[in-house]
């Protein structure tokens, strides 16, 4: 990379305001508020091939971060054979670029006003149909069974055009507005139980998985089997038509960003500890068998995300599945 002599370190101020409370023996709060400003954000930006260089570490802008963290554990039954306790952990956040000296840079997905993981694209809103006026079809440059886009006035036209890279908007941001958290543990004698429940909210993911079909008519590329994909049979179908997709290739990328809030069961464990006297007959300290569950139930917003776990940000590298696993706990 080329040395940037203009270069300086990043500057932070921050301001934390935290509470923490005990109340009736039995609730313990924990509440921390926080804003913080970057300025001179460092980012490597990228350089006109001309230059010989490929990017440059520069100084961007300001950004602003504001949020807060709550955190509650409960101490909800306490019996000689029987406990319950729960932590529950909200968090909410909101960040957002305030200035940059050149204004939006589409080249690095930075945009003010906008979240530093924005995600900048075109905006699905479903497939052409045949009950479209010809017309119509002929002022967007699509066909039945074309993808239809969020298309932004130019000029006074109202939107009505044909696609273009100015119709590209900002659409959402990768990092949720809210995560919640929900841990319950359970004992009854020599059993106990833990279930662990998450939630994000306000995320917008790019999912590879929905981004398989292509709609290509080509021997040397497969596509998905099963795809809810356009006919005149099907017109409320989410893939446009078959074979059509070489003829929109620029938004077909929008079939790819959806919301990406969800709910999910994150793992149920359920275990048994057997008595100290069977232990010690097996010369053992303690021994304890369980029974986990991981991922058992996702519920996603959108459903086309549907069998799909938005945890990975529809990343479809390492995909998250259901596992159940036994096991044993030997103590000697």
């Amino acid at each position: 990379a080329i040395a940037n002599p203009d270069l300086t370190w990043e500057k932070n101020c921050a301001l934390n305001l935290g509470v923490d409370l005990s109340l009736f023996r039995r609730v313990n709060l924990t509440f921390d508020w926080y804003t913080r400003t970057t300025k001179d954000l460092l980012m490597s930006k990228q350089l006109n091939s001309i230059s010989g260089f490929g990017s440059i570490l520069t100084n961007v802008g300001e950004m602003k971060n504001t949020g807060f963290e709550i955190e509650v554990r409960s101490s909800n039954i306490q019996t000689k054979d029987f406990s319950w306790n729960t932590t529950l952990s909200v968090t909410w956040s909101k960040e957002k670029i305030e200035k940059l000296p050149d204004g939006d840079l589409i080249s690095e997905n930075l945009f003010v006003g906008h979240s530093i993981k924005s995600i900048y694209g075109y905006k699905y809103t479903g497939i052409w149909g045949t009950n479209t006026p010809q017309d119509i079809l002929e002022a967007y440059g699509v066909k039945p069974g074309f993808i239809q886009i969020e298309t932004l006035e130019k000029d006074g036209d109202g939107g009505v055009h044909k696609y273009s890279t100015n119709d590209r908007q900002v659409l959402g941001h990768t990092n949720p507005d809210w995560i919640v958290g929900l841990n319950n543990t359970f004992t009854y004698k020599n059993f106990d139980l833990s279930v662990f429940a998450m939630a994000r909210y306000g995320q917008t993911i790019n999912s590879d998985l929905l981004g398989y079909y292509t709609a290509e008519q080509s021997v040397t590329t497969n596509q998905l089997a099963g795809a809810d994909y356009w006919t005149e049979n099907n017109q409320g179908a989410y893939y446009p038509a078959p074979g059509t997709g070489s003829e929109q290739s620029t938004v077909i990328s929008a079939l790819r960003v959806r919301d990406g809030s969800f709910i999910k069961v994150k793992n149920i464990t359920l275990g048994y500890t057997f008595p100290v006297n069977i232990s010690r007959k097996a010369l053992m300290e303690k021994c304890r068998i369980y029974a986990t569950a991981y991922n058992p139930f996702i519920y996603v917003k959108d459903k086309q995300l549907k069998g799909t776990d938005p945890e990975t940000n529809g990343s479809d590298a390492f995909p998250t599945f259901r596992q159940f696993v036994f096991g044993v706990n030997l103590t000697f």
